[in-house]
């Protein structure tokens, strides 16, 4: 039967991919109640581990995704810093030109800088996700063979596994299928849609990748390692050829990357080369290329322990699983949306991979999505070409600013000129004197602080009135379940349905009463986007009794403490204290401002003053979605 004669099913949203992004987008749809369906063309989630660091913006996602309780557990663990390791010698552990340290919680999330993940791992935990959520569906070896648009709808041809044609419809189609999926390269690119090198950089070059899966030696299985009758134990040996922080190998003659990733358990170890531009991809790749390259690494003078003999880490103890080659370029559509189709994470960009900002890009365009389009499904009426339009308007911000710090971090790595490298290594060591500017540097990319969109027309936030800004997350103490939580999970409880949040700030429970006088009139004057009844107040104090239970219409909390968040045997389990952590940094970074009216993304559309101030910006809600009156 032809998709023409079959019947058509209808839903939501159509996803055409079922990796991180697009199944990210499902869950993040479904939580907000929108139908919607992810045609993924394989079978199963690949085991190659692929992507292999999540920034502190991609761990808030998956928080949000509500499978916080599986980062630390299966997921990944914390990647405690980045050591840049100059010169042309092999040894991973000599002294770093700088080190930035992404274990503290600095970067306004609550969260640690990066974790090192296994992206099979995480792909599961999101579909897992899919199954426990009714709205979402997950269907596996579909393949797309045709995208069509008429004014109301997009239309998806695909054959599922037994050759069988069928047909969806849906008023929203997004294309999360890669940067060679159909979506883009047959459908959207003969309208024009082109993806080209970035603006930014011109940076393009051929890198080899490597995943080791690492097996302890021990003396029954190793006898003769000269290592044992020296003390060391097996996991001594593995800490002292892998070591624990992650490695940027600035060698003018090979720029290298190496680190663990994934949970501790798994024992997984990433090595990645430049190819030079006289060599070949496919044949670096194979192991008679890959050993010359890293296994001196691995291979220890012997004076380092006293011994005649260099010490190599057993080979045999190393299992390969997978070497290939990639390109690495910077490249962005010039539109992520045209009509009813919508293209999302690497269909509409790609990165270098010095930031970790592939995955995590992906996930932001989920999340500033998944609202929008929950927004023209509650009303059809509005403008979508504005409402998507504003929406890559605001990503392609934040995407240029991940990619400032991904070039940065390349241009460290990669700079081969002898004079530049003088220059930079003394530079570098010279900066690091001076305590402030070595704790910038030590930030590296959280020390420009929250992201904050420059406003354009369209734009949902009013820039006078802090809006644009991803609004930092910090610990609560939440009065009704009397436990630390997250502020996101508090503001945007399961039981809440509304696409912006009202967030309240007193200063005491004294001050309550003040603050909610009247706040239900912005349910009328925000056409119903706003809801009273759904607002969250924060007190700002960690000093309130536990015990308080003042107006329990609402939700109500008050700051939790460091010490507080450490000693939650859930919430802390399996990654670090949270060092740095400043309880107050959401109250600093709106300026002292009493009411946050916040989109679904976390990012502020306006703070507020008084009551008065807060009906003016409620009213200019809907307008600034293009929803007619």
């Amino acid at each position: 039967m032809s998709p023409e004669t079959a019947s058509i099913e209808e839903t939501g949203v159509v996803i055409c991919g079922g990796g991180p992004t697009g199944t990210a987008l499902s869950v993040l749809l479904g939580i907000l109640n929108i139908p919607n369906i992810v045609l993924e063309r394989e079978k199963t989630i690949t085991t190659d581990p692929r992507g292999i660091a999540l920034d502190e913006d991609g761990i808030r996602i998956l928080q949000s995704l509500g499978i916080y309780d599986r980062i630390y557990t299966e997921i990944g663990t914390c990647m405690e810093k980045f050591n840049f390791v100059t010169g042309d010698g092999t040894d991973p552990r000599k002294k770093p030109l700088l080190s930035m340290k992404y274990v503290t919680t600095e970067g306004g999330t609550g969260h640690v800088g990066f974790i090192c993940h296994k992206q099979p791992a995480m792909e599961k935990a999101i579909r897992d996700q899919i199954q426990r959520t009714p709205s979402c569906s997950l269907r596996t070896e579909a393949t797309v063979t045709g995208v069509s648009e008429d004014e109301g709808y997009a239309y998806v041809d695909y054959v599922d596994a037994q050759g069988s044609s069928h047909r969806i419809k849906a008023p929203f189609l997004v294309g999360a299928d890669g940067k060679t999926g159909y979506v883009r390269k047959m459908y959207l690119e003969p309208r024009g849609i082109v993806m080209a090198k970035s603006e930014r950089t011109s940076y393009e070059e051929t890198w080899v990748a490597l995943n080791w899966q690492i097996t302890l030696p021990d003396e029954k299985s190793h006898p003769d390692f000269p290592l044992w009758r020296l003390g060391y134990t097996p996991q001594e040996v593995y800490d002292l050829f892998f070591p624990r922080d992650f490695r940027f190998l600035c060698n003018p003659k090979r720029p290298s990357v190496c680190g663990r990733f994934g949970p501790p358990a798994d024992r997984l170890w990433r090595f990645e080369f430049v190819v030079q531009k006289d060599e070949d991809g496919q044949q670096m790749a194979k192991f008679e290329e890959t050993s010359k390259i890293i296994y001196p690494y691995i291979t220890h003078p012997g004076s380092r322990y006293g011994l005649a003999q260099p010490v190599r880490f057993p080979e045999d103890c190393i299992k390969t699983l997978r070497s290939r080659p990639f390109s690495f370029v910077a490249r962005s559509c010039n539109k992520w949306a045209l009509g009813r189709v919508i293209l999302a994470g690497d269909a509409a960009h790609v990165f270098p991979p010095f930031g970790g900002q592939g995955i995590a890009s992906g996930f932001r365009d989920a999340a500033a999505l998944a609202w929008r389009l929950a927004f023209l499904h509650r009303n059809p009426k509005a403008d979508h070409h504005k409402v998507l339009a504003a929406w890559y308007r605001e990503r392609k911000q934040q995407l240029d600013r991940s990619l400032a710090a991904t070039v940065r971090n390349g241009e460290y790595v990669t700079e081969s000129d002898p004079f530049k490298v003088f220059l930079r290594e003394w530079y570098m060591w010279a900066v690091q004197l001076i305590p402030a500017y070595r704790k910038q540097i030590e930030l590296g990319a959280r020390a420009a602080g929250m992201t904050k969109y420059q406003h354009e027309e369209g734009m949902p936030f009013i820039p006078e009135m802090e809006g644009g800004l991803l609004l930092p997350q910090v610990y609560a103490y939440d009065f009704k379940t009397r436990r630390v939580c997250f502020t996101d999970d508090l503001i945007f409880a399961p039981h809440k349905t509304g696409l912006f949040q009202l967030l309240i700030l007193p200063d005491s429970v004294d001050d309550c009463s003040r603050l909610i006088n009247g706040i239900n009139e912005v349910d009328r004057v925000s056409n119903n986007l706003l809801s009273s009844n759904e607002a969250t107040i924060l007190l700002q104090s960690t000093k309130v009794p536990t015990g308080s239970t003042a107006f329990p219409q609402q939700d109500i909390a008050r700051l939790a403490a460091g010490n507080e968040f450490a000693a939650d045997s859930l919430l802390c389990r399996n990654r670090p204290d949270p060092i740095g952590y400043d309880e107050y940094r959401l109250h600093k970074e709106i300026r002292g401002r009493r009411y946050v009216i916040l989109r679904q993304d976390r990012f502020v559309f306006a703070a507020c003053d008084t009551i008065v101030e807060l009906k003016g910006a409620a009213g200019r809600l809907a307008p600034s979605l293009s929803l007619p009156s």
